[in-house]
């Protein structure tokens, strides 16, 4: 690996401010992560016993806080590879998604202590993978150098974020059918266990028989995806930050097309 591009890469690309952000953010899960592996005793000092339940282990706060250093990871990648086009603006908002899951999720419970957390998770992770997907179009024009209308490649993303998300469904499902899991809570007990009553058990499509908790709350999950995959597509149709202004891709496509036509005649005629 050449450290040297490496490290320039940053210097070049990525704003202080962003790598402040960054950092909070992991340092926080760090601490999250250590506590869970003792059991949550620093919750437990200051009072909020209650927060922390130990039901979630410490390696899936471990798992996320890997992720929270996607774009670095993928400097590590080929330079060929169209994941080394990504902005790294995308880990503004990938790197939050990771830590409102795990930190305020899993860590402090938010997942049972605030009604409606998980699903309002849901809304912004389908936002998130409408994002990344526009993130992997662009990379992939700058890569094969295809220029693109911006209203194309905001659907690709919209459709890229649907499949995520049913994706994510399906894991749930397999989980729970492999594992003996219950992320799609298919035993009503649980969950009313798990939020500590009946009347705090939130879902969104009004919830006639117990027995249909299972299906009431992967539909749940869906009505959330698809609000959360339209909003952030209207955002881009409004704003689409890489086919505009100085972040033109489409522009510096056909000025790196001209380049290289200019090159090839200069070399001909010689």
């Amino acid at each position: 690996m050449d450290k040297k591009g490496f490290f320039s890469r940053f210097t070049k690309d990525v704003k202080k401010s962003e790598l402040i952000y960054w950092w909070i953010l992991r340092i926080l899960m760090v601490f999250a992560f250590i506590d869970t592996l003792l059991g949550g005793k620093f919750l437990h000092a200051i009072g909020i016993t209650a927060a922390y339940k130990g039901s979630n282990p410490p390696i899936q706060i471990l798992a996320n806080l890997v992720g929270m250093f996607a774009y670095e990871i993928i400097q590590l990648f080929p330079a060929k590879s169209k994941f080394r086009y990504f902005s790294p603006r995308f880990q503004n908002i990938t790197a939050l998604g990771f830590f409102l899951g795990s930190f305020g999720g899993a860590y402090l419970q938010f997942y049972y202590l605030i009604p409606g957390y998980d699903k309002a998770l849901h809304a912004f992770g389908t936002a998130e993978a409408v994002y990344i997907g526009y993130e992997l179009v662009c990379a992939t024009q700058l890569k094969l150098k295809k220029t693109c209308p911006h209203q194309i490649a905001t659907l690709c993303s919209l459709g890229f974020g649907f499949i995520m998300s049913s994706a994510w469904e399906l894991f749930e499902f397999t989980y729970d059918q492999v594992a003996g899991g219950d992320a799609q809570h298919w035993n009503y007990q649980n969950a009313v266990d798990a939020a500590g009553g009946a009347d705090k058990v939130f879902h969104i499509i009004p919830m006639l028989y117990p027995e249909r908790f299972a299906l009431m709350d992967t539909m749940d999950d869906i009505v959330m995806n698809f609000v959360g995959a339209f909003l952030l597509y209207a955002i881009l149709c409004i704003f689409p930050y890489r086919h505009r202004g100085k972040n033109d891709i489409n522009a510096k496509i056909e000025l790196e097309i001209r380049a290289e036509e200019a090159a090839r005649e200069a070399a001909m005629k010689q």
